[in-house]
């Protein structure tokens, strides 16, 4: 086919402007180098071809390896619409003929050849001639680009010059292609990098997180007790727990506000979300805004790199704000701002954050006085204080002290490796007699120390004597007067003796006392009541415990 041209080349060749055709070739080299996107790129090749060649139709097709097709990322002037979302077979018609031989194609006359990949459509798309080429970087072919021009028809077709030039472009186009296939390849690894480097920060605070939830969770998981006052207490949280009503929790230091905001959140819908417990007590005044709120990098001397806040890292989930009322002023400020807009602004930042959290708050302090000196803001404790929830001090639950008692004693024991699994009637004593400033907190902190001191098995009433803490002198009842629980405690042993011990069924000590027999067995259990152990005449010992 190229013999036949390259016969008549010269003279065609002789009357181009060949200045002003490689001032067109070097405008367009220039031009491929603005563009790192294929888009642009293909962009910049068709204007290239209507300035080198006067094309008034041209297009250009790229190879889908994935979909193994052609298809048509940019085509110009009339009869573009026959390209306009081609997606064809690589080796059908002329540009397939031209995308898998590798060679250059000239189809003088479009309406006299049948070749075509949609023979009576190219036929009314009012092109004249073609003139196609592929576009191959190194050893593959990347697409094919045609055009048509007035310069070329079945007397004058293109010459060598003309074919060199075409290929020269298309050479150049190719790799223009090819690089932005690489940078935009190159950028999708950056991204999906710092994607991957921005998971494994926020992955590495979460674990930092839960492990430090598990730790913290992990030594006492359960509201203990059955007290009238702690019940309403608990019934409250878990009527609230549904929902994402705000809650305060109010309270001495120690009685288990943080507990409590576990049994919450455990409860609500967020609860595979995570719980996040802040003491705002413990935060140093300069750096409550970025631990709550975060900060960005560079955003103060230290700031190396992006830090998320409490409140982003609680996202979904539950953050815990205990001790809320030492907060100072501007922090409650912008605490305020967040409960109200559900959004944080890190500090150095212009742009803020969406958080969906729910916030439990607690206070031991009394906020209304708190706001009467000014301490408190009104409009933050409104905010906060939608649900309260009054947790009762150990001395309002004495009830409770034993079944704590053990509780603890079991729990320390346990993770001392100790044989300690009871508590001695006189110890319990001791333990109820106490007025527990410290609340549950300090009831946890001599318990541990009673275990380690125990020798046997059961708690004595020395080793609660000589437990760090316990240096107030016990309660004692005016004389003549026992506490409920040494009447309780009375009445159910003198019950216990006048039936021989026998605690269930017809004339048995539930029935003289008037109660179930499963509700007295508690009530031994709960007072530290055992049926005393005699030996038998034949050296074995009888006792039920009962």
């Amino acid at each position: 086919m190229w013999s036949d041209l390259a016969a008549h080349s010269e003279p065609a060749a002789s009357q181009d402007g060949s200045g002003d055709v490689e001032a067109a070739l070097v405008r367009a080299a220039r031009a491929l180098t603005t563009h790192l996107d294929v888009e642009g790129v293909c962009g910049a090749v068709l204007d290239a071809v209507a300035d080198v060649f006067g094309a008034s139709s041209s297009w250009m097709l790229l190879y889908d390896t994935g979909a193994r097709k052609l298809r048509t990322v940019a085509s110009r002037g009339h009869g573009c619409e026959l390209f306009d979302g081609l997606t064809i077979a690589p080796d059908i018609g002329i540009l397939g003929l031209a995308f898998t031989s590798g060679k250059v194609v000239f189809v003088p006359s479009v309406k006299d050849d049948d070749r075509w990949f949609d023979v009576p459509r190219v036929h009314h798309a009012g092109l004249k001639s073609v003139f196609t080429l592929p576009l191959i970087a190194g050893t593959e072919t990347l697409g094919v680009i045609g055009l048509d021009s007035p310069r070329f028809d079945q007397d004058r077709r293109p010459t060598e010059r003309d074919i060199s030039r075409f290929e020269a472009l298309a050479a150049q186009a190719a790799i223009a292609i090819a690089n932005a296939r690489l940078y935009h390849a190159s950028e999708d690894d950056r991204r999906r990098l710092r994607a991957l480097v921005h998971e494994q920060h926020r992955l590495r605070r979460q674990v930092t997180h839960l492990e430090a939830h598990v730790k913290a969770a992990g030594g006492f998981k359960e509201i203990v007790g059955g007290s009238p006052a702690l019940n309403a207490a608990v019934t409250q949280a878990a009527l609230a727990a549904p929902g994402d009503t705000t809650i305060l929790l109010l309270g001495e230091t120690g009685t288990g506000k943080e507990l409590l905001a576990r049994f919450i959140h455990e409860r609500s819908a967020r609860a595979q979300r995570p719980f996040v417990p802040v003491n705002c007590a413990a935060l140093p005044e300069t750096l409550v805004e970025t631990e709550l709120f975060g900060h960005e990098k560079g955003a103060f001397t230290g700031a190396i790199a992006r830090k998320p806040g409490q409140f982003e890292i609680a996202r979904g989930g539950t953050i815990f704000l205990d001790e809320i009322g030492d907060l100072p002023r501007e922090a409650q400020a912008k605490l305020l701002r967040v409960l109200q807009d559900r959004r944080v602004r890190r500090l150095g930042s212009t742009q803020s954050v969406e958080v969906d959290v729910r916030v439990v708050a607690a206070t031991n302090h009394d906020l209304e006085a708190a706001i009467s000196a000014k301490q408190f803001r009104a409009d933050l404790y409104y905010r906060i204080s939608v649900f309260p929830i009054l947790l009762p001090p150990l001395r309002d639950r004495r009830e409770d002290i034993p079944e704590l008692a053990r509780y603890f004693t079991v729990h320390f024991a346990t993770k001392l490796r100790k044989t300690v699994h009871d508590v001695t009637p006189a110890a319990l004593q001791r333990l109820q007699a106490y007025d527990w400033p410290g609340n549950i907190r300090e009831l946890q902190n001599v318990m541990e120390r009673a275990v380690i001191l125990t020798h046997g098995t059961a708690v004595e009433p020395d080793a609660i004597a000589t437990a760090p803490g316990f240096h107030h002198e016990p309660v004692m009842p005016p004389p003549g007067v026992v506490t409920l629980a040494e009447a309780e405690r009375r009445a159910i042993l003198a019950a216990l003796r006048a039936t021989q011990w026998r605690v269930s069924g017809n004339g048995g000590a539930a029935a003289h006392l008037g109660l179930k027999a499963t509700t007295l067995h508690a009530k031994m259990k709960k007072l530290g009541i055992r049926r005393p152990v005699v030996p038998a005449p034949d050296g074995w010992q009888h006792g039920s415990g009962r």
